[in-house]
């Protein structure tokens, strides 16, 4: 019954290992497609590496690989994109991934808008849907003009999320981040504003200014999703971002997992009136000023922590995989609270940062570990990874202490 194969790519550290975890466990075969050769996932024992061209190198080449892999499958196995830019491409190309394919996603119109941040402010506005107030910048001159509206601090982020990626943009913000990779730049006046602006748009001046919602981290919230063809929801999670890198508007570092009935009254009406498909994640914020979810991002795809909700009882890797199939499956839409997710080599890099501006203590992070809790890429079942991934990350951290000591020299 589960010889049709599930497919990962990338593979990554996190989403696609999760996801490989969650069915390779019940014997469902897992290929894990992804240009790097030293992925730390393809150690698992529940997946089969598969090298395949870089999409950021070559787009084109990367669809016709995943095509000439697919006719070779007895089976059309099921897909799982599982980063921003896979994600797009394959919702760009699925009328040539289909015929080797099964995968289920809203269409691509409302695939591209929900994945900007332009369209789905613009989203959010149809439906009426909270969210903070967003400007699309023209250039440098529609800054000056709009100046005299805007109330700061600011945030001034992409369009597109993946478009910051490019080491150019990466080494253009590394003065701006506050650890990790960049997201949003903050600017708290017109002078750093038109600064910042000045030296990202060189490289790309797809750019929007962003209110900022005030309230600490801990306001942060996630509820990921699977929703069948007819925008039914068949899983439902969401944890608090409690730890975020960088501070303030990263990804999590530490989760704990809750539940909030308003909050997913807000979320699923909103997927339900934008007839959403698959599976993904909203983010929101509980503004201090009047206790009330701003939506802040959405995810067109499994996330970085989604598999902390397999943990706590609900399998959405495994739903969408049956529902895809067009196979019946249970909903699973309750789930443990209070259960922790600590990505420990981001979350010593976030104790650092939260600790220098006076909001956690070292007790206080030691006694946050304490409880039921899920550790990133780190298995007792299947502990490969981890191992790999510690020495991945010595390496590194070697290869920049000798750099600084050459530098130095």
């Amino acid at each position: 019954m589960h010889n049709v194969p599930a497919v990962v790519t990338p593979l990554d550290d996190h989403m696609g290992l999760d996801i490989a975890r969650s069915l390779g466990c019940r014997s469902i075969p897992v290929y894990g497609i992804d240009p790097n050769p030293n992925a730390a996932g393809r150690t698992s024992k529940y997946c089969r590496f598969v090298e395949c061209p870089d999409p950021q190198v070559s787009e084109q080449e990367y669809v016709q690989f995943l095509m000439d892999w697919g006719k070779e499958q007895e089976n059309k196995p099921v897909l799982f994109p599982v980063s921003d830019e896979t994600v797009q491409i394959c919702s760009r190309e699925r009328t040539k991934l289909l015929p080797y394919f099964q995968f289920v996603m809203p269409d691509q119109r409302m695939m591209f808008k929900l994945a900007s941040k332009q369209g789905l402010a613009e989203v959010a506005e149809e439906f009426h849907v909270l969210a903070p107030k967003t400007i699309v910048l023209r250039d440098r001159h529609e800054i000056e003009e709009i100046a005299p509206q805007l109330i700061f601090p600011v945030i001034l982020k992409p369009v597109e999320s993946s478009s910051w990626h490019t080491p150019e943009i990466a080494a253009a913000l590394r003065e701006d981040t506050l650890g990790g990779r960049a997201k949003v730049v903050v600017c708290h006046d017109i002078e750093e504003l038109l600064k910042v602006y000045q030296r990202i748009a060189a490289y790309d001046d797809r750019l929007i200014i962003q209110e900022i919602i005030p309230g600490p981290d801990e306001n942060l919230t996630y509820i990921s999703f699977y929703l069948n063809r007819q925008s039914r929801p068949l899983a439902i999670f969401a944890g608090r971002k409690l730890r975020v890198l960088p501070v303030g508007f990263g990804s999590a570092s530490y989760v704990r997992s809750f539940q909030d009935p308003e909050l997913e009254q807000i979320a699923m009406q909103f997927l339900m009136n934008v007839q959403y498909q698959g599976l993904g994640g909203l983010e929101f914020k509980k503004d201090v000023r009047d206790g009330r979810y701003k939506l802040i991002e959405f995810n067109t795809r499994f996330g970085m922590w989604d598999g902390l909700g397999v943990f706590c009882g609900v399998d959405t890797p495994y739903i969408a995989y049956q529902d895809t199939l067009s196979r019946q499956v249970e909903p699973q839409l309750t789930y443990r609270e209070n259960v922790i997710w600590v990505d420990l080599q981001r979350d010593f890099r976030a104790i650092r940062i939260y600790h220098q501006r006076g909001d956690l203590t070292l007790k206080e992070w030691l006694h946050s570990l304490r409880g039921e809790k899920m550790w990133a890429v780190y298995s007792r079942d299947d502990w490969r990874p981890g191992v790999k991934w510690t020495l991945g990350l010595l390496k590194l951290l070697w290869t920049r202490l000798a750099g600084k000591e050459r530098y130095q020299a």
